[in-house]
């Protein structure tokens, strides 16, 4: 094999080993990235993890994770209530900086409520009221028909590695829920599951049923599986709190 040949094949072979694997399905723009700016600068995130709009009855709601604010929250942020410490949260598609999406506020706040407390990431949401919204990007609706063993799952957003271009797609396979963690098997996936936290988990129809959050270990196998959390604890949320 010539010399030349040979650095055909290297560039090829690397091309290939460089290139991430994600699924073939795609949907509309759906994912956000969160920035957020608090009080004390240092603490600033100027991209960060997903996020997502949800259509609720007759409102557009923005919706990210709620474990990110145990990495990023300033040492006085004790429970879930952003008080001074948080100046802006803002969520945006990460090709497009300019198109915002502007929060208006934490809508399940709670003063009561400890940052510290595993048992308070159970239902691992933020959900915020949108104060103006220029992202051009796609409201989800919630799926409130059964997941059925086997079906495609798919997480849209990006890794923490991704500084640019369009949301990626990962393909996973439902396998039960345990309380209001979804378990899936692993299909098309990242390398590093880091950074889409707060991302959405869709079904083929593009329909919402969970937020990426963690892991959960399956107690009849042992085996830990990527779990995002439930929607349906924040559906309930909202459906009490728009009755008040």
């Amino acid at each position: 094999m010539t010399f030349r040949w040979l650095l055909v094949l290297l560039l090829f072979t690397t091309a290939c080993f460089g290139q991430e694997q994600v699924s073939k399905k795609t949907f509309p723009e759906i994912a956000l990235t969160n920035q957020i700016a608090f009080a004390d600068p240092q603490y600033d995130q100027p991209r960060f993890s997903c996020g997502f709009l949800l259509k609720h009855q007759n409102d557009t709601l923005a919706v990210t994770a709620k474990h990110l604010l145990k990495v990023i929250k300033p040492k006085g942020m004790k429970a879930l209530s952003f008080g001074n410490s948080v100046k802006s949260w803002l969520l945006f598609p990460l090709p497009d900086k300019a198109r915002r999406v502007v929060t208006n506020r934490l809508l399940n706040e709670n003063k009561a409520e400890s940052l510290e407390d595993k048992a308070t990431y159970d239902q691992d949401w933020l959900v915020f009221s949108i104060q103006s919204n220029h992202s051009r990007i796609k409201p989800l609706e919630a799926r409130t028909t059964p997941l059925q063993p086997g079906e495609k799952l798919y997480v849209v957003g990006w890794t923490r590695h991704m500084d640019s271009g369009p949301q990626r797609v990962y393909e996973f396979e439902y396998y039960k829920t345990i309380d209001n963690r979804i378990l899936v098997k692993d299909v098309v996936v990242p390398e590093q599951f880091g950074g889409l936290s707060g991302a959405p988990l869709v079904d083929e129809q593009g329909q919402v049923v969970g937020i990426v959050s963690n892991g959960t270990v399956d107690p009849t196998s042992g085996k830990k599986y990527f779990s995002p959390c439930a929607i349906t604890g924040l559906l309930s949320f909202l459906d009490t709190y728009q009755k008040k």
